[in-house]
């Protein structure tokens, strides 16, 4: 009866599959790309489609195009390399996969930017790339010529924040700094008509947090100041502190620990010195009565 039971629990599993494969409702994929999804000039790029069990092949199709790329795989992911960014290789990338004659639903659109197309634009930071905790500051984007639109990103992060154009520039606007917004950024700019063509990036710009406090200058380390860094660097002092109190006491006891050892030691010597001299008179009683 038991390898009965067992026997309609898969049955009944391969049918729910069935009939998930057949309503097209498998799991989507997932869609990246290595080394990151804005590429420069001519430089490759590989896409990477992972599925799930079961996968037997994996497709790669670009919007706005009819034609798509296969590979048959058994794996749970599948390489598409792009030798060579090129402008017709840039654009809104899906992947899906096959399961035992049907197709997953696809991936979510990956964007795929080319940069390098134009100059690259300066970024400047008002009034200044130091910024104390709780003010604003501006970034800026500007370049040689007119563009539409201006992106400015953050190192580490995979969010980019886009604007308008004005003026050969775009301001990058962020209130009320935290230790979050401490980094550095890089803006880029691009036509309307050209959206996944980019200029080159511009040169790293480094933006420094500080602390307002009675010593002038002081600024937040490179890593993020956050309350529990706060605290670990409190603790810390006061672990050193407590060890030089420690190693203080320490070494006020050997001190006197070494005084009673000397002064013992001459007290010692001083009574053997006087020893010699107390027998001597002790005995002269005795002779002076025999005599």
């Amino acid at each position: 009866m038991f390898p009965s039971v067992v026997t309609l629990l898969v049955f009944g599993l391969w049918l729910s599959q069935q009939i998930r494969a057949q309503e097209g409702t498998l799991p989507s994929p997932t869609l990246q790309a290595d080394p990151g999804p804005l590429i420069p000039l001519k430089k490759p790029v590989t896409l990477r489609c992972q599925g799930f069990p079961g996968a037997e092949r994996y497709r790669l199709r670009k919007e706005g195009s009819s034609q798509y790329r296969d590979v048959a795989t058994t794996r749970r992911e599948a390489e598409f390399p792009i030798l060579s960014m090129v402008p017709n290789t840039t654009g809104s990338y899906q992947c899906l996969y096959k399961s035992q004659s049907h197709w997953s639903q696809p991936s979510e659109p990956l964007q795929l930017v080319m940069t390098d197309w134009y100059d690259k634009p300066s970024l400047s930071a008002l009034p200044g790339p130091e910024v104390f905790l709780g003010n604003n500051v501006t970034l800026r984007c500007q370049s040689q010529k007119w563009f539409e639109n201006y992106v400015l990103h953050k190192e580490g992060e995979a969010e980019y924040t886009q604007n308008e154009g004005k003026w050969y520039h775009s301001d990058f606007h962020l209130s009320e700094v935290t230790a979050a917004h401490q980094g550095s950024y890089r803006c880029y700019n691009f036509h309307i008509d050209t959206v996944y063509q980019w200029s080159a990036p511009s040169d790293p710009l480094e933006l420094r947090i500080r602390v307002a406090t009675d010593d002038p200058e002081l600024p937040v380390s490179s890593k993020p100041l956050t309350p529990a860094n706060s605290t670990v660097n409190a603790a810390a002092q006061n672990y050193t502190l407590g060890n030089l109190i420690r190693l203080g006491l320490a070494g006020l006891v050997l001190v006197v620990l070494g005084i009673l050892l000397v002064e013992a030691r001459w007290s010692r010597r001083g009574a053997l010195r006087s020893w010699p001299e107390v027998t001597a008179q002790a005995a002269i009683p005795g002779q002076r009565a025999r005599q």
